[in-house]
C-alpha cells in the first residue's frame, strides 16, 4: 500500500510543493510512482507531450514524475489519472485497481451486485472456481477469457449467459 507521509512539524498541513516532496508513492508491487505513471502513458499510447495537453501539466514536469526526481501532489494525481482514463489507485500501486478491473469485468458482462449477500455468494463462487482449476496461476492469461463450464442464471445478471460460455 502507498504510503502518505506529512511532516510533523507543520501540524499536518503542506503546502503543494511540500506535499510534492513529502508524498510517498512506492507501493507493494516494487514499482515507484514514475514506473507506473510512465507505464499507463504508453499504455494510453500517449507520448509526454499529448499527456502534457491532456492535463495540463507540462512536460518537463511529466518527465521529472517518470524518473522519479518529484512526485505529484493529490490535486496532480487527480489530473493525471483523469487525463490517462486510469484510476489514482492504479498510479499509487494500490490494490483497490485489482478490484476496480474485476468490478469492471463483471460490469461489462451484464453483472449487477446490488447486495453485500450477493457480493459474498459471488466471491465465494469465484474462489470455489478459483480451487477447482487449480489457483490463480492456473488461469488462462487476461487476455484470454475464461471459459466456464454449467454457467447458470443467477438473480443478479442482467442478460441470460451467452452460448459461448456453456
Amino acid at each position: 500500500m502507498p504510503v502518505l507521509r506529512f511532516a510533523a512539524s507543520t501540524g499536518g498541513t503542506l503546502s503543494g510543493r511540500e506535499q510534492e516532496a513529502d508524498l510517498a508513492m512506492s507501493s507493494d508491487d516494487g514499482k515507484h510512482f514514475g514506473n507506473r505513471l510512465r507505464e499507463a502513458r504508453i499504455g494510453a499510447g500517449l507520448s509526454q507531450s499529448e499527456l502534457e495537453e491532456l492535463s495540463g501539466i507540462p512536460k518537463a514536469r511529466l518527465s521529472r514524475y517518470e524518473n522519479g526526481h518529484v512526485e505529484p501532489s493529490i490535486q496532480t494525481l487527480a489530473r493525471l489519472a483523469r487525463a490517462l482514463n486510469v484510476s489514482e489507485a492504479s498510479l499509487l500501486g494500490d490494490q483497490r485497481a485489482i478490484l476496480e478491473g474485476f468490478f469492471d469485468v463483471l460490469s461489462s458482462r451484464g453483472v449487477r451486485i446490488e447486495t453485500s449477500e450477493q457480493g459474498t455468494l459471488l466471491a465465494n463462487a469465484v474462489a470455489d472456481m478459483v480451487q477447482a482449476l487449480g489457483g490463480v496461476e492456473k488461469l488462462a492469461p487476461p487476455q484470454a477469457p475464461l471459459q466456464l463450464q454449467d454457467v447458470t442464471s443467477t438473480p443478479w445478471i442482467d442478460e441470460p449467459a451467452s452460448a459461448d460460455l456453456r
